[in-house]
């Protein structure tokens, strides 16, 4: 709004100090294109004939090209052609002639000359002479009409009137009436009947080229340069003469290449968005993580969004991240998986009491001579708290209901551990009744064998 006021004010003052005064000519130039209009035709019949013959008006059409002549300001020559197809019935009739036609089409070619009178820009005012040329003959009677019935050119005369008429596109309407008989028949009694054409036409005409041109003229004195925008460069080198700029960039505002806001001179990274903070810069990302400095928390590590851009912790500080140590919280190497290397004597000692740990058939009791191998697992367990144990329970293929008395016989071995103070969350429990034996289970010794718990430690 500013800049409007400031324009009207430029323009009001330059007026009042210059007396500038400006010539506005309209000129017209030839135009042209193409109509189509509806025509509405019946026959004229002169009265006291001795018959009555009536004709209703009937639907038609016109199509064709128009080509405007300007001559002066308010007056045209406009000559048009165009093929029309004009429609006649009889509606009423008394005569004892045969008539020019009873029921059918006409198609002419006609020629008008319009005389065109404008009012303004708004509306017209047409009058002229029509020439029409008969075309074709169509009668659907069963005395048909022929072409040669017709006199072949009849002469017409027309008024009416126009809107818009040097528009895109012009309404127009014109009543035709014509002056010449139509009927050239000469071996037939015609008891006075003249055919006379007569035609109430309305459509639209759209102008393809031409039209009026407004051109203006100043003297060369009052000629005085704008500055619309205000900002000391005139409009003539101003390439930005609606916004103040300056004559660095040849009157346009400071550029701002990556459109943060930020204009070029004051910002720092002038082809990246950014923000004031950092003066026109993106939020930095120093350790290049994809994580910008002000969501992470580790500015200087590269991490993962996962650790709000940290690196993936390792609680123990042995080298294996937290994401793949088996034992987070207990330090151990690479090899085992961030877990401590089982030393070789505590394997032995499970591996070789397990093998002492035996059962009789059909039975999830513990023998008495188990107590002592399991008591010193019990101690290894104690001296190595961070390790854990499966129970794996094991049948031989004679005992009933092997799967179920495996279960139980790892079972009774958990509850001896437990009730020596060992944690029950550091063991696990399985049975996997006759399906893994470790010896022939078609030998006593080796059913003995294959009724086992076996013990397998981790971390």
């Amino acid at each position: 709004m500013k800049r409007v006021l400031l324009f009207v004010f430029s323009c009001i003052t330059l007026t009042t100090i210059y007396s500038q005064e400006a010539v506005m000519k309209e000129r017209y130039t030839v135009a042209g294109g193409l109509l189509g209009a509806a025509n509405f035709s019946q026959f004229r019949i002169p009265e006291g004939n001795g018959n009555t013959v009536n004709y209703g008006f009937r639907p038609g059409f016109a199509a064709g090209a128009w080509l405007n002549l300007p001559i002066a300001k308010g007056f045209s020559v406009e000559p048009q052609v165009m093929y029309s197809s004009q429609g006649y019935r009889i509606s009423n009739t008394s005569a004892t002639s045969p008539l020019l036609i009873n029921d059918g089409k006409i198609k002419y070619l006609s020629v008008p000359l319009f005389l065109k009178f404008h009012a303004g820009d708004a509306v017209a005012i047409t009058a002229g002479p029509q020439m029409d040329f008969i075309v074709s003959v169509e009668d659907k009677s069963a005395s048909a009409a022929q072409e040669s019935d017709f006199n072949q050119a009849t002469f017409s005369v027309f008024g009416g009137l126009e809107i818009f008429p040097r528009g895109r596109v012009t309404i127009f309407g014109r009543y035709v009436h014509g002056l010449s008989s139509l009927d050239e028949r000469t071996n037939q009694p015609h008891s006075g009947i003249v055919y006379k054409n007569q035609n109430i036409q309305a459509g639209l005409k759209f102008k393809l080229f031409g039209g009026k041109k407004i051109e203006s003229t100043y003297k060369a004195a009052d000629v005085v340069p704008l500055d619309t925008d205000g900002d000391g460069i005139t409009d003539d080198v101003d390439k930005c003469p609606t916004q103040a700029g300056l004559a660095k960039y040849q009157g346009c505002p400071v550029p701002d290449s990556d459109n943060d806001g930020i204009n070029d001179e004051m910002d720092k990274c002038p082809n990246q968005a950014g923000i004031a903070k950092y003066d026109g810069c993106p939020i930095p990302d120093s350790d290049k993580d994809g994580i910008n400095d002000e969501e992470d928390k580790c500015p200087n590590q590269a991490g993962t969004a996962k650790y709000q851009g940290c690196p993936v912790p390792d609680g123990d500080n042995d080298g294996v991240n937290d994401e793949l140590d088996k034992c987070p919280d207990t330090p151990g190497t690479a090899n085992n998986n961030g877990c401590p290397e089982m030393p070789a004597d505590v394997s032995k000692l499970f591996s070789s009491s397990a093998a002492t740990v035996s059962f009789t058939t059909n039975s999830g009791k513990l023998s008495t001579s188990s107590n002592a191998s399991l008591n010193q697992i019990v101690k290894a367990l104690k001296d190595n708290p961070e390790l854990k144990v499966k129970l794996e329970g094991h049948a031989d293929n004679a005992e009933k209901n092997a799967e179920e008395v495996s279960e139980t016989r790892a079972a009774a071995v958990k509850a001896y551990l437990v009730s020596k103070g060992i944690s029950e969350d550091r063991i696990e429990v399985e049975g996997f009744g006759s399906t893994m034996p470790i010896s022939d289970n078609g030998t006593a010794t080796g059913r003995t064998r294959n009724r086992r718990v076996e013990i397998k430690v981790d971390y």
